[in-house]
């Protein structure tokens, strides 16, 4: 089995899941630990970042199953944090950075949550639309 190295911890007002929109409307904190810290240079410089976290306190699975809004899919075609591997990535905005303190709005983790990782966003490579269009225009 794989283990992941967790780099920081979620701060929110959410000690327990609810719906994912409620939440991604709120701001929380990422709170790097100390040994990475010098990782967070110059991320003030990105307007968004990919975070990847763990849901710890997920249980179990199903491959298939109804979803959050009732209608039957498989556990790859949902945002569901009942997952094998017990992996989340949501892209938030960075609304500023002290020192080892992320203050973020668009997560939907709860307090406690591992940090796994972040990356900024990059539309170039996270947008699949203007990848798609970057190529298409370079066969052109």
């Amino acid at each position: 089995m794989m283990e992941f190295e967790v780099v920081g911890t979620v701060e929110s007002k959410f000690k327990e899941p609810v719906g994912p929109d409620k939440m991604r409307q709120e701001e929380s904190t990422i709170v790097i630990k100390p040994e990475y810290e010098e990782g967070l240079y110059r991320i003030e410089d990105n307007d968004y970042l990919q975070v990847v976290f763990q849901f710890h306190l997920s249980d179990g699975y199903k491959l298939k199953a109804p979803r959050r809004h009732g209608k039957e899919r498989g556990v790859f075609a949902s945002r569901s944090p009942r997952r094998p591997s017990s992996i989340g990535i949501t892209c938030v905005e960075l609304l500023e950075r002290e020192g080892r303190r992320l203050k973020i709005r668009g997560l939907d983790a709860i307090g406690g949550t591992p940090v796994l990782d972040l990356k900024p966003y990059a539309s170039v490579m996270d947008d699949p639309k203007k990848d798609s269009t970057a190529k298409k225009e370079e066969t052109k």
